[in-house]
């Protein structure tokens, strides 16, 4: 039975691990874990070749290359422990180990002038291997205590930290003793029962295979590296980097998609002048918006269809700032997204904007015709209703003019030209033996007829009460209550006095009864302009508000204007 391809493969399970090993720690190679791979495929390679050897020089050869392998295989395995254990392998010791396992080594490597660790060798065959007989020398001493004090070493620090409880998994812990046992004994076992063949190529690929796992469980722990992986593996995430003077640095191919001109820069070099909108995108060099005072602020940048949100941040070492890394986040989607709801706004605020014009016109409409209803069963007042209304417009543009006195805004001229018609509405409830009186009122009609504005008040407030416009309710009401009071308290429901009348009612006040002086009724001719703005002059201050009344005579023109071409039978 020949046994030799046994140690061959061992040899290429070594190679094998290395590969492995470089596959799955590409982003954070450990030296002290690639060392000790790399020893334990000298030392493989040294059991290989010995066990092929024809002769005792071939043998010894291939005996000492795995015995040197072997005693720095064990030397990297302690900080390796150590690491795992999350504590401190203080230079001293560690320098003071490898002086240790280096005098071995010379001593194992200069064995056949010296007979110091070797004597009296020869060959055997077994089992198609080649065995070296020897005695051992003295310096074997030497080399047994260092593999002691590793193992041993290594066993306490790994007691200890599953005994103090730190920072650090005590699962691994545990398969780590247990791996450290069974390397010891692989040893010990065998050289003390006699047994010539050497397990220790297939001891070290055990143990490879237990260090493979660490190096990737360990790898999960480290959040910086955890972090490195996350930001590589982003999807729609770029990244530029440029130094302290900002040069450019480097890129990734996800910052091409972005800027594709990246690749024509040059590393160490500015940016040039030619690239005026990749400059000017991010801000480089910029005298007004400098990237100190800009880092981890969000910025947006547009490249042809792409969109982006752009971060400056400071790359430090040991708190020295050492140049700048900026972040690209593909915010192309979102964009869109936000311009298509944009655009659904804009549609739906037209179309609510249609529509509430459309109930507007609809509820303006509806309020003309109830007045104009009212306005039917008064046989003197024909086409009141919309001269008023016209009268008021006319009064609400003037008024604009001077907003240094009456600092109206132009939504509530444009609510009291609507409410305009509804200021007699409370007709409606005086009796038509008054209403159709084709001459004048007796005092008790007229006493009658005064409740009309309190009246109107009531029903208007009922009309509206649906409409979800609070200013403009109030001011009809108003209106419709308060039109008939006078400056000096003289007027009626309420005998309100001054600025105690609501504004709107007392502008109101100044188109009623203009309209009335103008407009022939059955029970009087209509005056002429110069005697009705005569008639309004002379009631500033008594009737009307005196500095309302000046502004509306201001709208003599407009008005006599108006008059002329809208009423026929002046």
């Amino acid at each position: 039975m020949d046994l030799r391809p046994v140690y061959l493969v061992s040899f290429f399970f070594s190679l094998i691990t290395i590969i492995i090993y470089f596959e799955i720690n590409t982003s954070k190679l450990n030296k002290n874990y690639l060392m000790l791979f790399i020893t334990t495929l000298i030392s493989n390679f040294g059991y290989a070749l010995s066990v092929y050897a024809d002769s005792l020089e071939a043998a010894m050869t291939g005996n000492l290359i795995s015995y040197i392998g072997s005693i720095f295989t064990i030397m990297f395995m302690l900080p390796v422990v150590v690491e795992l254990c999350n504590k401190r392998f203080y230079f001293p010791l560690r320098f003071g180990l490898f002086v240790y396992g280096l005098i071995i080594s010379i001593l194992v490597a200069t064995t056949k002038e010296n007979n110091l660790f070797f004597a009296n060798s020869y060959i055997e065959k077994r089992y198609g291997l080649t065995i070296i007989v020897n005695q051992n020398g003295p310096a074997m001493f030497f080399y047994l205590l260092y593999l002691g004090i590793i193992n041993v070493s290594a066993l306490i620090i790994v007691i200890h930290s599953i005994l103090s409880k730190k920072k650090v998994s005590r699962k691994n812990l545990k398969i780590l003793i247990c791996m450290l046992v069974i390397g010891t004994l692989s040893y010990l076992i065998p050289l003390a029962i006699g047994v010539e063949i050497n397990l220790m190529p297939y001891t070290y690929i055990i143990m490879e295979v237990f260090f493979i796992y660490f190096s990737a469980k360990v790898n999960t722990y480290d959040i910086q590296l955890n972090l490195i992986n996350v930001y590589k593996n982003r999807a729609g995430y770029g990244y530029i980097a440029f130094d302290n003077k900002y040069r450019f640095l480097s890129y990734d191919d996800n910052a091409l998609h972005f800027f594709p001109e990246l690749e024509k820069i040059e590393l160490d070099s500015y940016i040039p002048e030619s690239f005026s909108d990749l400059r000017k995108k991010l801000h480089y060099r910029a005298s007004d918006w400098e990237w100190n005072s800009h880092c981890n602020q969000d910025f947006k940048i547009q490249s042809g269809e792409k969109a982006a949100i752009c971060t400056i941040h400071q790359i430090s070492v040991s708190r020295m700032r050492m140049g700048y890394l900026l972040e690209l986040r593909d915010d192309t989607e979102q964009q869109n997204y936000i311009k298509s709801i944009n655009s659904f706004n804009k549609d739906l605020s037209r179309l609510i904007e249609e529509k509430t014009l459309q109930v507007t016109d609809m509820q303006d409409s509806i309020i003309r015709g109830i007045a104009t209803m009212v306005e039917s069963r008064d046989n003197s007042t024909g086409g009141h209703i919309l001269r008023t209304s016209d009268c008021i417009q006319i009064f609400a543009e003037r008024l604009l003019e001077h907003k240094e006195k009456t600092e109206l805004s132009s939504n509530f001229c444009k609510l009291l030209v609507k409410a305009a018609p509804m200021h007699d509405l409370g007709k409606i409830a005086v009796d038509d033996a008054i209403l159709r009186k084709p001459g004048k009122f007796t005092p008790e009609e007229y006493e009658k007829m005064k409740e009309h504005p309190a009246k109107g008040a009531v029903i208007v407030e009922k009309v509206l009460s649906d409409i979800n416009d609070d200013d403009f309710r109030r001011i009809a009401i108003n209106v419709a209550h308060y039109h008939h009071e006078k400056w000096d308290g003289s007027g009626y429901p309420e005998g309100l006095k001054g600025e105690e009348i609501p504004l709107e009612a007392r502008l109101m006040a100044l188109a009623d009864v203009f309209d009335a002086l103008v407009s022939k009724r059955c029970y009087k001719e209509a005056k002429s302009f110069d005697e009705a703005f005569e008639i309004i002059q002379n009631d500033l201050g008594k009737h009307f508000d005196p500095e309302m009344g000046k502004i509306f005579i201001e709208c003599r023109p407009q008005l006599e204007e108006y008059y002329k071409s809208a009423v026929q039978d002046l």
